[in-house]
């Protein structure tokens, strides 16, 4: 009794998704349905009558279905031995079940007759054409990526405090004015001996198989041009080294591979070389790709990030989860920094040689907004850049600088400076390449900094603040490209 329920349940089902419902409860209809499946059935009877009732061996179906597969008379791809299932039903000399009895499935009993390579045959084509296309996308990367990646034997070694300025996560038109505003003008004042730029600068939306809002989404060369003047901006108020590293948004794989072996998206660049679109030559841009699978050779032994100095790990991020930085500490062993996660964080670590090791989880520099494609409702997410003090006995002092929000007022404070959103700041429409063109605002300074960090200064001591006299600082002094 429960089968037949079942049976007639999935019956009402099955009526229910094959049509809309004013069909199924249309009698008119119901009867053309079953006047078409009895048709259906008849003419599947009358094949099945003509053919062989007697079981043939399985040689006699392997020559029956190559004689389909090559007859000039019914296949107009008997060239290609071309044969599919309906065809052999329509012209085969027996029943296909008797196909289905000797060999399970039909695709099994083609790979049997020779007409379609075996499953190990299959595999091995598969593996070699994925090696084709990382073999290609090598040899790109060889010739306009590799001249551009910084090496461990192009570092030089760190005699002095070395002071670094990264930001990550910026995803293009999502980059927030103010936490960009703020990083420029930290460059400015502190004067850092090299700026990182730690992955995600691009969003690569255009690209992405991940569900992106359509009014959102930028063409490629448009999210390219963002990041050339994003690297412009910086370089114009900073003159020591600037690091690039990839992102799963950008240089890393994405867009290498999209370059190289996606026709379509190539039409409507004015350059295939990522080296011309991003300006690295130009700007004077070092790149850190260890750890990626197009990586040139003898990039950090296949280690995540790079090595900087040799002590320093920089990684856009492997580590999700609510404490992605203690799993970097744990996972590199060493001091460090890394983004991807858009939350800020500090984690330490103790060896048997150092007391207090540190990875810094950079917060994002983009908006809120990014992630309405992705989270609903708050995501923890913080915007900020970070800071990070290097120093040649392998010891670092390092800490995120995180926006604050207080009532209206939106602030972020760095190494003494702290840095006010103006109130006339708004932030673009992530639709359009707002950059280059937005109105900075133009009013309203407060007091100067008592001491300014002198510029390249050799010496680690610099004059601190007292905690109690922020200097204040917006943005008129910021002259951006």
């Amino acid at each position: 009794m429960t089968l037949v329920k079942n049976r007639v349940a999935r019956k009402v089902v099955d009526q229910f998704l094959a049509a809309p419902e004013n069909v199924i409860l249309d009698k008119a209809e119901r009867t053309k349905a079953t006047e078409r499946k009895a048709c259906e059935a008849a003419k599947a009877a009358r094949i099945l009558a003509g053919k062989s009732k007697v079981p043939p061996s399985i040689e006699d179906l392997l020559a029956d279905l190559i004689r389909v597969a090559e007859d000039a008379a019914t296949n107009p791809w008997h060239e290609f031995r071309s044969i599919s299932r309906r065809r052999y039903e329509l012209f085969g000399h027996f029943p296909v079940a008797f196909v289905d009895a000797q060999f399970g499935t039909f695709t099994h009993a083609l790979e049997v007759a020779g007409l379609r390579d075996q499953i190990g045959t299959t595999l091995w084509r598969r593996k070699r054409a994925e090696s084709s296309r990382t073999e290609h996308a090598s040899r790109y990367f060889a010739r306009y990526v590799a001249p551009y990646v910084m090496r461990r034997e192009q570092q030089r070694p760190l005699v002095r405090p070395y002071l670094l300025l990264s930001i990550s996560d910026t995803h293009a038109h999502h980059l927030c004015p103010f936490v960009w505003m703020a990083f420029l003008q930290a460059i400015l004042d502190l004067r850092p001996d090299g700026v990182l730029l730690n992955g995600d600068i691009l969003d690569d939306a255009g690209i992405s198989r991940h569900v992106q809002p359509a009014q959102w989404t930028q063409t490629l060369q448009s999210e390219i041009d963002f990041q050339r003047t994003m690297l412009a901006q910086v370089r114009a108020h900073h003159d020591g080294d600037i690091y690039l590293t990839g992102g799963n948004h950008d240089l890393t794989d994405r867009l290498p591979r999209y370059l190289t072996q996606v026709a379509p998206a190539l039409a409507g660049l004015r350059s295939l070389r990522v080296d011309e679109l991003l300006g690295l030559g130009d700007l004077d841009v070092k790149l850190m790709l260890g750890g990626s699978p197009l990586s040139p050779a003898l990039q950090e032994d296949a280690k995540p990030g790079t090595l900087l100095f040799g002590f320093y790990r920089v990684v856009h991020g492997t580590a999700l989860g609510q404490s992605p930085a203690h799993a970097e500490l744990r996972m590199a062993g060493r001091s460090g920094q890394s983004g991807h996660v858009h939350r800020a964080a500090l984690a330490f670590g103790t060896s048997e040689r150092d007391e207090a090791l540190s990875w810094m989880s950079t917060p994002m520099g983009a908006r809120h907004e990014v992630g309405r494609a992705y989270v609903k409702g708050t995501a923890a997410w913080q915007r900020g850049f970070g800071v990070a003090w290097l120093y040649p006995d392998h010891t670092v002092h390092q800490y995120p600088a995180v926006v604050q929000v207080g009532g209206r007022t939106e602030r972020v404070t760095v190494e003494g400076f702290t840095y006010e959103r103006p109130d006339d700041l708004d932030d673009p429409e992530p639709s359009g390449p707002w950059l280059d063109s937005i109105r900075w605002p133009t009013g309203g300074s407060t007091s100067t900094p008592a001491s300014k960090p002198a510029a390249r200064r050799a010496s680690s001591k610099r004059k601190t603040r007292r905690r109690d006299e922020p200097a204040r600082r917006q943005f008129p002094q910021v002259e951006l490209l």
